[in-house]
């Protein structure tokens, strides 16, 4: 073991490369944990590259694979809950010996998991090592959470929602063990000045902006959206199409007549914020990471469905708790945006006054005090022979 252990030390277990939300998670926490405990050291590491060329190789894999096979990807995801105790057995034996070095390295006073192949693997790992190490479970999803993010073991599992938490106490965890928080996003989208009342007075204007958000793959349904919103002459779009440079080039060339008039294209772009405060309207797929951002900004929403899988039940936890609309008919977007235009924006403003009262912009710093005070525990930490002998096996 290598460094000064007085210091406390928290590692993350993300993912790189599926999709941006668990990257979007540990950003939060990060710039949070710099705030408020500058003396803790941290590290992200991406859990699939701690594993085999199989492992590494889905990840990368994911975004597309989602995407083309959604029926399959969604049985697999499936088939986690009940084939937990198999999936854990077989991560654990693929990323053992790395992850067991990253800890002889880094020294972790607790390890924090925002993707749920790396709780119940990691805690296997840990224990056959002799290591006390807390673990956390961080769900990175809102509803229809697999049972691969509880684990008994764990210090604390934190939920982001009532459906999460009500998931994993069917699953068998305690109540002691969860600790019930919003979702965590990035502090750009957490401002705490935005007035008890979201004014949408501006709608009197002779137009209406929307941002059109296709996810961080890109999906050619974006461009069946916008052919069918160009009919409005009223409606100016805004497109984000992100790293897809083939869908980029073809959206160009089919949209070229609205192009510096009605339409305006991006790729993939760090100023997400800035484009939804110039946007009165949002249309995006029920991404987690993005919704929770666009209710934090008090952005009306209009979802057009999910990834099979964990993204699931998404669009209904959007018309439950009355943060946006569910379009299961593109056809229909037409009339619904419309709808939410009369009375100068009145449906508009219901809903923008709906996300004020249901967002939680403290969300990650109260994470992160839950885990500056769980690496400042002292924790039991004995790394010996046993933990030797595990590297060399």
């Amino acid at each position: 073991m290598k460094g000064n252990f007085s210091v406390s030390r928290i590692l993350f277990i993300s993912s790189e490369h599926t999709g941006c939300g668990h990257k979007s998670i540990t950003e939060a926490l990060s710039k949070q944990l710099r705030l408020l405990s500058p003396d803790i050291q941290f590290t992200v590491i991406d859990g699939f590259d701690l594993g085999s060329r199989i492992l590494r190789s889905s990840s990368r894999g994911y975004d597309s694979f989602a995407v083309k096979f959604p029926a399959l990807w969604g049985l697999i995801y499936r088939l986690s809950s009940p084939f937990k105790q198999l999936v854990n057995w077989f991560v654990a034996h693929n990323i053992r010996k790395s992850l067991l070095e990253k800890i002889d390295a880094f020294h972790p006073d607790v390890i924090v998991s925002v993707h749920n192949l790396f709780i119940g693997s990691v805690i296997n790992v840990l224990d056959r090592a002799h290591l006390s190490i807390p673990v956390i479970s961080l769900i990175a999803d809102l509803d229809n959470v697999t049972s691969l993010w509880a684990d008994k073991r764990a210090k604390y599992i934190i939920c982001p929602s009532d459906e999460a938490e009500q998931r994993m106490l069917k699953a068998g965890m305690s109540q002691d063990q969860l600790f019930h928080t919003g979702f965590p996003t990035r502090s750009d989208f957490c401002d705490l000045k935005l007035p008890k009342k979201p004014d949408l007075r501006h709608m009197r204007k002779n137009f209406i902006s929307i941002l059109l958000m296709s996810g961080s793959q890109g999906s050619t349904q974006v461009l069946k959206i916008a052919k069918i919103l160009l009919s409005d002459e009223k409606i100016h779009l805004t497109i984000i199409a992100g790293h897809n440079t083939a869908l980029i080039k073809l959206m160009e060339s089919t949209l070229s007549p609205y192009i510096g008039k009605r339409v305006t294209i991006y790729g993939f772009i760090k100023e997400v914020k800035a484009r939804m405060m110039e946007a009165d309207l949002l249309i995006m797929r029920a991404s987690p990471n993005v919704l929770m951002e666009a209710v934090n900004l008090c952005k009306p929403v209009i979802v057009t469905g999910a990834l099979r899988g964990q993204e699931a039940k998404n669009p209904h936890f959007v018309l439950k708790h009355r943060l946006g609309l569910y379009c299961k008919d593109l056809r229909q977007l037409p009339t619904m945006i419309s709808a939410l235009l009369e009375n100068d924006g009145e449906q508009l403003l219901q809903i923008a006054q709906n996300q004020y009262e249901f967002k939680k912009p403290e969300s990650a710093r109260k994470i992160t005090e839950l885990l500056i005070q769980t690496a400042k525990e002292p924790n039991a930490l004995k790394i010996s022979q046993s933990l030797e002998h595990s590297l060399t096996d």
